[in-house]
């Protein structure tokens, strides 16, 4: 049995390393089939988050004069407004859009909100100049002057690489990784958003993934890690994302969780089969003890029964004979009789016990006065006792309850045979009958050589026969005391044997008072 667990231990050893192996594979297929659709959304929101930057010339080139400027020096805001709003004003003679000029003199006068973002939309996107960047600094706030960086870092990169074309541009810059020439505009992509379509793109991965750009010999985003898998990203021709394991302790881990999982299972297994192996000798070692005890049984019991056969057998042919005296004849009827209840207690003891292990004993439940019960199995007791001498003593209180009459008797001949059995000549048995707690505790005190700790609780058990060689050598069946603990269940108590400070063994049989 342990052999097949053993090479199944060697297996699942060899089946977590193959699920590790196989874990990395389902690694690789799982952002393969995810990859595709992540790069191609990837492009598509690289493609909306680029910025236009307008080119301008600085220094600026010399404009013409015009009644319009003498509008620039006025305060009639009207006309301002107009001039600012007019595409045709113009370049001023010194080469400055006359628009954004009006736009700052409505300003300096006092316009309003509108005002604000009208200057702003003209100095970044219709009519840029080098006023511009005084614009966003002096009326745009945070949002307006961050945008505007990133265009200056656009023009200045072009100013850089000014063969960048239609194609585009990867860099390493800070701030613009990407530039693209449309002639008067330029588009680029700012670093910052560039890694937030990155990180949006990763968010969409497994877990334990990791995601980088690749392009123009430039990696934006971790270096690190095993590439698992290279995709093309539709933005630039030389765009790739790279997905790899930035944490490969992820992928291993549930590889292994599932490998422990197993050989917890397997330890489980050889557990329980070394257990069944242990249980399964248990239970034969109980089966051969149980075996020799039946045959110990049939044995006791042939002997018990052939003893009082053989007697009455032998007293009722003397009388037949006519052999025997006339002053004799009343003590062999007396014998007779005595061993004609032994040889029936005995008969009734091993029905009982043959009922009650087939569970077809019926227990006739009646109100009883148990005391004059105890009375009665005294009384039939005290011949055998007396033989032996011993002097049967009785404490019995006035005890109703509900009770198997014949069972309650028969338990205490049981113990009362018992006690006498084992008891010294000359000495006493006290039988006492209390009620205490709402319970009835009936009791046997004997003065014989007592049973030992580890055997008060087998001497309940069939066929039993405890180890003392005083009760070695005394016949019995080994079923009396089991009687007395099935008899005692029923009733809903218990049975136990103590040992008295004096010596001897004391039988308890309790039970709940019930009417």
């Amino acid at each position: 049995m342990l052999l097949p667990l053993g090479v199944m231990a060697v297996l699942s050893w060899m089946g977590m390393r193959a699920q590790v192996r196989s874990a990395w594979v389902s690694a690789r297929e799982e952002v393969q089939g995810l990859g595709k659709a992540v790069a191609a959304d990837l492009a598509e929101e690289l493609e909306k988050s680029l910025m236009p930057a307008q080119m301008f010339p600085d220094p600026p080139m010399p404009g013409t004069a015009s009644p319009q400027d003498e509008i620039l020096n006025g305060k009639d805001l009207a006309a301002l407004r107009a001039l600012r709003d007019d595409t045709k004003a113009g370049l001023s003679s010194a080469g400055l859009p006359r628009q954004v000029l009006a736009g700052f003199r409505v300003m300096e006068l006092g316009g309003d909100e509108k005002d604000r973002f009208r200057l702003l939309k003209l100095a970044m996107s219709d009519a840029p100049s080098v006023l511009s960047s005084l614009a966003v600094e002096k009326y745009g706030g945070e949002i307006f002057i961050e945008a505007w960086k990133q265009e200056d870092a656009a023009r200045a990169l072009f100013r850089k690489y000014p063969d960048v074309g239609t194609k585009g541009l990867w860099t390493a810059d800070a701030e613009v990784v990407w530039l693209r020439n449309e002639g008067a505009l330029l588009r680029c992509l700012p670093a910052n958003l560039l890694e937030e379509e990155r990180k949006s793109a990763l968010a969409r991965l497994p877990k334990w993934a990791g995601l980088r750009l690749v392009a123009g010999g430039h990696f934006y985003g971790d270096a690190s890690g095993e590439v698992l898998q290279s995709i093309r990203v539709p933005f630039t021709e030389d765009l790739r994302m790279e997905i790899f394991a930035a944490k490969p302790e992820w992928i291993d881990a549930e590889a292994r969780r599932q490998g422990r999982w197993s050989m917890a299972v397997l330890g489980c297994a050889l557990l329980v089969c070394g257990a069944a192996v242990i249980m399964m000798q248990h239970s034969l070692r109980r089966e051969r003890q149980l075996s020799e005890m039946k045959s110990q049984f049939v044995a006791s019991v042939s002997h018990e029964l052939r003893a009082p056969v053989a007697s009455i057998r032998l007293m009722a042919e003397g009388l037949e004979a006519g052999k025997v005296e006339s002053g004799m004849v009343a003590d062999f009827h007396r014998l007779i009789a005595r061993e004609s209840a032994r040889l029936s207690t005995l008969v009734m003891n091993v029905l009982d016990h043959s009922r009650i292990e087939q569970g077809k004993k019926i227990w006739r439940m009646k109100l009883h006065e148990v005391s004059a019960l105890c009375a009665e199995s005294i009384s039939v007791m005290k011949p055998l006792a007396q033989e032996k001498g011993i002097v049967l003593e009785a404490d019995l209180a006035a005890v109703e309850a509900v009770v198997d009459a014949d069972a309650v008797q028969q338990a205490l001949v049981n113990l009362l045979d018992n006690a006498i059995k084992f008891s010294p000549q000359r000495s006493v048995v006290r039988v006492k009958l209390a009620l205490s707690e709402n319970r009835v505790t009936l009791s046997v005190l004997d003065q014989g050589p007592g049973v030992l700790d580890g055997e008060k609780e087998l001497i309940f058990e069939r066929f039993y026969r405890s180890g003392n060689e005083l009760r070695r050598e005394t016949q019995g069946t080994g079923i009396g005391l089991s009687l007395v603990k099935s008899i005692a269940v029923a009733h809903g108590g218990t049975a136990r044997v103590e040992t008295p400070p004096l010596g001897g063994s004391e039988f308890f049989i309790t039970f709940p008072h019930k009417l």
